[in-house]
């Protein structure tokens, strides 16, 4: 189905180095599960699940590096998400301090990006697609590195083809733009930073 595509095999090509696994992870100290992104339900956000646990923050630690790249560079090319972001953060800390969410608010405290999520891909080829819970003048960030070549991002709405080679930095509105990828030879692994309405307006920044 194509509703099922960011985990459809047949999307992910197999490995050339060795201890290297195809697959994608979500990675977010706060955000809300699939589905569950309806206040009025009376859910609330949590830790993502591959954050949870005593090698979560570990992990963020390990990631802060390119977070705070990506951070920079929404900081230039947006200033204004930036900031809203930021605020974002803030009262996020604020509420899992106050309602006693104590691995939320250590995930906070460590997440050194202004994006409230992140994704790490893989070796996947995806088809065209929008992300419709990314807020509309919000720009994502993709970072690839790896030993691959011959990769096509599309933007295919805007009828454009991007060379999208190792150490690319592509940054775009993921509601807007309808997009893909068709990767060449070799490994190609990327960071996809993000943020979700869903969080912003539960921490109710404009």
């Amino acid at each position: 189905k194509t509703t099922k595509w960011r985990t459809n095999t047949s999307y992910f090509h197999p490995s050339k180095e060795p201890g290297l696994i195809p697959g994608c992870i979500n990675l977010s100290p706060c955000w809300f599960q699939q589905g569950h992104e309806n206040p009025l339900d009376g859910f609330i956000p949590e830790v993502s699940a591959a954050l949870k646990g005593d090698s979560g923050l570990s992990s963020i630690i390990d990631m802060q590096r390119p977070a705070l790249l990506s951070s920079a560079a929404l900081r230039v090319m947006h200033p204004q998400l930036y900031r809203a972001s930021m605020s974002t953060h803030v009262a996020l800390g604020q509420w899992a301090a106050a309602h006693g969410e104590d691995q939320m608010y250590r995930c906070l405290q460590h997440w050194a990006s202004a994006y409230s999520g992140a994704s790490i891909v893989c070796n996947r080829q995806s088809p065209g697609h929008r992300d419709p819970k990314c807020p509309p003048e919000g720009f994502d960030i993709l970072t690839c590195i790896g030993s691959y070549k011959h990769a096509v991002m599309n933007l295919t709405n805007l009828g454009i083809d991007l060379l999208y080679n190792p150490g690319v930095m592509v940054s775009y509105s993921g509601r807007l733009v309808r997009h893909g990828v068709r990767v060449g030879d070799g490994d190609r692994i990327v960071w996809a930073w993000f943020m979700r309405d869903s969080v912003h307006n539960y921490a109710g920044t404009p």
